[in-house]
């Protein structure tokens, strides 16, 4: 065997360099897999899980803080309408009635009353004192103090048990929520219910490492949160949070420097407009994604250093073994065949009798190949003399063909010429019949005049009746001889049209008029009638003759096949403007139509429906190859059985001029 040419010298990359690539590949992989994972499925459950507990945890805190509201209520409702809410308010409380509410109720600051004056003229504080509560005055310090100013007395619905804005109190010194209730005489029913206790109700186990609860109004300004602080700063939720809170109910909002996941529940009590939101701390949620996404991490490294270890040893024992092939490979390519190995590995055993076994087969097949090069090359000079034969034969049927072709065309055409030819010739029988006529009844007029004239006895009445025959014979010759002579200018216009194929400018509507004249005879015969629509002032420039003898066929093809077993039909002809550069002629008629299996070869050449009856099957093939290449235009037809037919060409205004003949 003849040794290959030498391939140019490539840097091409060793084992260990590809599966050390393969494998940082892997991890940037994996690590990105793990990020992908976390990013669009760990981190939007566990966003959805939490705002999921966020909004649980809201709606039960919210419950839970209209019921410590409601109590408060129904007690001071109680209080006052001992009777119920239809009842006279009761004038005044003792204070072991004071007393009382102040101690059962949890939330409970302080009880007292105002008299209609608006100064307080009984105090109650619970005995329980929660742990980290600021100490009160002595109750003695605050009776008889001026509320008369506050918001809580000067209220338009102190008429009613109500819930009160947030209001710094004077008896406890505290931002305080009152509920009041009327007593008779204008005094009032005051319990005011303490922020931070109503702060107290949700502690509970259920919250979460890190997890906020504040109680807001509809300001945003913070009443209650879970150690007081916010409420004592008066704080407030930023009018971005507040606004997307509430149109979403959750979302992540910011607030002390920090991202959180926040839902909220609306608090249904009186006329407060309040709102829960439990959040957490963005990065608390998403703590345990971070810790899976590092262990997923490590684990891959540490598999891959383990990998890798193994890969180098096997490269180590794999590389001196592809040494060894490739070394067979110089011998098999020099054309020697390389002595048998010993692998301890399978594959590579196999590869070595691969080689040696290709060797062989090689040296057969090379063998052989030159035999059939031989047998080929003879083959292939054979086969190429019988094609070059066979070439020049179909050269000259196709010369022959297309001769043929040209001849039956030229005969369509005579043929067509020659029906013309007869039809005018028939037509013209009666407007010369006619003038004969004429002139041998005015010869005849003349000679009786001349014998009247002769006998002496001529009268006026003899000569003005001899005057109007001789006036309407020649009119009845001149009308005749018009008609003769329309008929001779209209088929020499067409025959020159046609056989000179002459390119200039014409209207449309006058080629039209000419070809109609032409084929009138023939209409007549077939009981045809001609109908044309179109305007006067189309004008085109291009082959009148090949329009005319396209409407020829079309009209042809009317008459012959949509009229072939009817007595007589109608055929119309409508030219209609397209834009300012084309002009749309429609021929159609009511005949017996065309199947469907032949609208698609009616403009093949030599496709006829009446074969053996003297059709050649060229008529729409000419019309065809006129309109789309002397005329430059297009033509289509639609038509369905016992419907008609409707032939539509469209032509441009103005046609390219060409240097051969259409046609």
């Amino acid at each position: 065997m003849a040794p290959a040419a030498a391939e140019p010298s490539r840097r091409l990359a060793s084992l260990r360099q590809v599966l050390l690539r393969s494998a940082a590949v892997v991890a940037v992989l994996q690590f990105g897999l793990t990020l992908g994972v976390a990013k669009f499925q760990l981190f939007p459950q566990v966003e959805a899980l939490q705002i999921g507990l966020n909004a649980q945890l809201a709606n039960t805190i919210a419950h839970s803080t209209q019921r410590a509201l409601t109590r408060p209520m129904a007690a001071v409702q109680a209080a006052v309408h001992p009777l119920g809410a239809n009842g006279t308010p009761v004038a005044a409380l003792n204070s072991a009635m004071l007393q009382h509410l102040a101690d059962s109720n949890d939330a409970a600051e302080s009880v007292y009353t105002l008299n209609r004056t608006g100064h307080v003229t009984a105090l109650a504080y619970p005995r329980a004192h929660a742990p980290g509560m600021p100490a009160r005055g002595s109750t003695g310090s605050r009776l008889a103090l001026d509320l008369s100013q506050s918001e809580i007395f000067r209220s338009p619905d102190r008429g009613q048990v109500r819930i009160s804005p947030i209001f710094l109190s004077s008896v406890s010194d505290q931002p305080m929520l009152a509920i009041t209730g009327p007593l008779s005489g204008g005094g009032l029913l005051v319990m005011e219910l303490g922020l931070a206790r109503l702060g107290q109700v949700h502690n509970g186990p259920e919250m979460a490492d890190g997890m906020q609860v504040l109680i807001v109004d509809s300001n945003g300004q913070i009443i209650a949160d879970r150690d007081g602080t916010k409420a004592r700063q008066s704080a407030m939720l930023p009018i971005e949070a507040m606004r997307q809170l509430e149109a979403a109910g959750a979302g992540v909002v910011s607030l002390d420097e920090a991202r959180w996941f926040a839902s909220t529940a609306h608090i249904s009590v009186a006329a407060l407009d309040w709102r829960v939101v439990v959040m957490r701390p963005e990065a608390l949620v998403y703590q345990p994604v971070f810790a899976i996404v590092w262990v997923s991490t490590v684990s891959t490294v540490l598999v891959l250093g383990v990998a890798m270890w193994l890969f180098m040893w096997i490269t180590r024992k794999f590389s001196h073994a592809t040494e060894t092939l490739t070394e067979d490979a110089r011998l098999l390519e020099q054309g020697h065949i390389p002595a048998p190995r010993q692998f301890r590995i399978k594959e590579l055993d196999a590869l070595d009798r691969s080689l040696r076994s290709m060797a062989h087969n090689l040296l057969q097949r090379e063998t052989l190949l030159k035999q059939s090069n031989a047998v080929l090359e003879a083959r292939v000079q054979e086969r190429t003399q019988h094609l070059l034969q066979a070439n020049a034969e179909l050269e000259a049927a196709m010369h022959q063909l297309q001769a043929t072709q040209a001849e039956l065309v030229q005969a369509g055409k005579m043929a067509a010429l020659g029906s013309m030819v007869a039809g005018v010739a028939h037509e013209m029988n009666t407007p010369i019949g006619n003038a004969r006529l004429a002139a041998s009844s005015m010869v005849f007029m003349a000679q009786q005049l001349r014998e009247i004239v002769g006998s002496g006895k001529v009268t006026r009445a003899d000569i003005t009746r001899c005057t109007q025959d001789f006036e309407d014979g020649a009119a009845l010759i001149d009308k005749s001889l018009e008609r003769a002579a329309d008929l001779v200018r209209s088929f020499k216009q067409v025959a020159v049209d046609q056989s000179s194929n002459r390119y200039r400018s014409f209207v449309l509507n006058e080629i039209i008029h000419e070809n109609q004249i032409l084929l009138s005879p023939r209409l007549s015969r077939e009981n045809v009638v001609l109908t044309t629509r179109a305007p006067d002032t189309v004008e085109m420039s291009g082959y009148p003759g090949a329009i005319g003898q396209v409407l020829t066929n079309l009209i042809e093809n009317a008459v012959v096949h949509g009229y072939a077993h009817a007595r007589g039909g109608e055929i119309w002809i409508d030219v209609e403007r397209i834009g300012a550069e084309r002009v749309r002629i429609a021929v159609r008629d009511r005949g017996c139509g065309i199947p469907q299996a032949n609208l698609g070869r009616i403009f093949d050449p030599f496709f006829t429906s009446r074969m053996g009856q003297g059709g050649s099957g060229l008529g729409l093939a000419i019309v065809y190859k006129l309109v789309t290449q002397s005329l430059a235009g297009s033509i289509t037809v639609a038509s369905a059985e016992g419907q008609g037919t409707t032939f539509t060409v469209e032509l441009p205004l103005r046609a390219p001029e060409i240097e051969s003949e259409p046609g």
